[in-house]
């Protein structure tokens, strides 16, 4: 049985015991966009030392994202020959995960969700907003919501961090939750984030709550709770569910599989002193 498995079973001390022992070369944190994952990183980074952020350059346009990702992993290898970081980050996808495995062997995953279209909603605001880089051009691109649903890159952009690209291109849920099981040691949920950080940090050595919270977009509100109305629109709820389908059954299954264990865990974590 696999860590996460053995995590939604409710076998807590096997799941910890299959996740953290021996302790990994390398605990990679796979960022889906928009998931709490900046604050997420911040506090670890402060746990888990060395710490290497796997980051681009978004203003550099002489390649695709994605390929400027294969170079910032390849220059973390290297420099993890060199000097070896316990913990790292960033908004890889599945492709930068297998190289990393690969180059530092025995390296553990872990990863968080969010509900599809509120992190739909989250990305399309922090993306217009002045915390991103590229928010002119994108409001210039990009004029609403809708929009935004329809762009290439963002469809099933969950699964496409975590799963290998067949299956992703297959729609097959399946065998993405399989994947995410058999590869990840810990999964949470954006909705449940607190819960989530005491089991993560249990995993990392010694539970405590989380503390910091980084690029909350607050300025965005009223176009948020604009949005979040029109998603009770049936038609745009079927676009939604249309081209999402992937990212949205991933996400509807482990959040059954955490509201089943969250009870226990949170009993756990008691009988462990740990948590509060």
């Amino acid at each position: 049985m696999s860590a996460l498995r053995a995590f939604f079973a409710g076998r807590f001390d096997d799941w910890l015991e299959r996740a953290a022992m021996p302790p990994p070369p390398l605990w990679l944190f796979v960022h889906v966009p928009k998931t709490a994952g900046s604050s997420l990183a911040a506090e670890l980074a402060l746990d888990v030392p060395p710490y290497r952020s796997l980051h681009i350059d978004h203003l550099d346009r002489g390649s695709p994202a994605p390929v400027r990702y294969d170079r910032a992993v390849d220059q973390a290898l290297a420099a993890h020959a060199v000097a070896p970081f316990r913990f790292a980050s960033g908004h890889v996808q599945h492709r930068h995960v297998a190289r990393l495995e690969q180059g530092i062997p025995g390296t553990r995953l872990f990863t968080m969700l969010r509900e599809p279209a509120a992190r739909l909603v989250s990305d399309f605001l922090y993306q217009r907003s002045a915390m991103h880089p590229l928010a002119e051009e994108v409001r210039r691109k990009v004029t609403d919501f809708e929009a935004f649903l329809l762009l290439p890159g963002q469809r099933n952009r969950a699964a496409r961090h975590l799963v290998p690209k067949p299956i992703v291109d297959a729609g097959d849920a399946a065998a993405a939750i399989e994947h995410i099981e058999r590869h990840f040691a810990f999964l949470g949920l954006q909705e449940d984030y607190a819960a989530g950080f005491r089991a993560l940090t249990a995993m990392l050595g010694r539970s405590r709550a989380p503390a910091r919270r980084l690029r909350a977009n607050d300025a965005a509100a009223p176009e948020r709770a604009e949005i979040a109305a029109r998603l009770r629109d049936p038609d745009l709820a079927g676009r939604i569910a249309e081209t999402h389908a992937l990212d949205l059954a991933i996400h509807r299954h482990f959040a059954t599989r955490w509201q089943a264990v969250a009870q226990p865990l949170d009993a756990w974590l008691a009988r462990r002193g740990e948590g509060g």
